[in-house]
């Protein structure tokens, strides 16, 4: 039986099939981590349950998610450093094990934030590392009680499950993020290069390798009198040039043979190298007459 069956058959089904819903279809990660939060904590009455994350430094933990403690609480271990006898959560995540305080008035680990704690009414803290599948710490799972309470075996296993559904979801949206930066990136660039060909006199008109115009400069828009919509429909150039035109669809593959016209792209050095066959349109291209 594997731990997310296992899972399934300590909550309810469909909730757990939610959440793992949630994360196959790119849900963020906030409203992910607060799902299973509430998944856990209706499963055990008077359960309050946070996530830990670490920052990008690796020796701090920001709240991903802390809805149900109180804000004074929150607000008093917020960014807590990772390490030994700091409370629950920092000596799970230090330790990479579960930790388990049944009397935060009386334990040890728990003397930095003691008066925090008992001032917002928590006696129990129960915290259990998120680990990547090369154990390396992705956050904390916690879980609060205001009475003092010792985990019995069924809560010791609801906590690893939850601490590797929790897993789940962050390893996936840290495997998204870079792949979401880079498209920003590209699309910056993208953006930038729109507009200094949008400043180039010269008419320039994008095709896919198809031949589809997929982007016009605003030259070819101011020409035409058409909006970049209808650049980009698939009669721009039947609407747009003559039937006896070159860059009529019915004269296109004649080009080559037409005296000093030729077709040219644009490659990522920005030179313009020759096609000699209208078939060979790749990339972003360039397309005008020379006589």
């Amino acid at each position: 039986m594997t731990n997310l069956e296992a899972l399934a058959q300590t909550l309810p089904s469909d909730a757990v099939l939610d959440a793992l819903k949630m994360i196959l279809l790119g849900a963020p990660l906030n409203e992910v981590l607060t799902t299973i939060t509430r998944l856990i904590e209706a499963h055990s009455t008077g359960m309050l349950c946070s996530i830990f994350l670490p920052e990008e430094d690796g020796l701090h933990l920001r709240y991903g998610v802390a809805a149900s403690l109180p804000e004074a609480y929150r607000g008093a271990t917020d960014g807590i450093y990772i390490g030994p006898n700091v409370g629950s959560c920092g000596t799970a995540a230090y330790l990479c094990q579960a930790v388990f305080v049944s009397d935060i008035a009386s334990d040890p680990r728990w003397v930095k934030f003691r008066d925090s704690a008992l001032q917002s009414g928590l006696r129990a803290a129960w915290s259990t590392p998120i680990l990547s599948h090369d154990r390396k710490v992705l956050g904390t799972f916690g879980m609060y009680y205001r009475e003092v309470r010792h985990p019995c075996p069924g809560e010791i296993q609801l906590i690893d499950y939850a601490g590797r559904i929790a897993g789940i979801a962050i390893e996936r949206d840290r495997s998204q993020t870079p792949l979401a930066r880079a498209f920003e990136k590209i699309e910056k660039s993208e953006g930038q290069l729109r507009q200094i060909v949008d400043a180039i006199p010269p008419v320039i008109v994008v095709l896919n390798p198809d031949g589809a115009p997929v982007y016009a400069n605003k030259p070819v828009l101011d020409y035409t009198g058409l909006t970049i919509e209808e650049v980009i429909a698939p009669d721009f150039r039947v609407r747009t040039f003559h039937p006896e035109d070159p860059l009529h669809p019915q004269q296109t593959e004649l080009l080559p043979r037409i005296p000093g016209a030729r077709l040219e792209v644009v490659r990522e050095s920005g030179h313009l190298s020759p096609i000699d066959q209208p078939g060979q349109l790749a990339d972003a291209i360039r397309l005008f007459l020379r006589h």
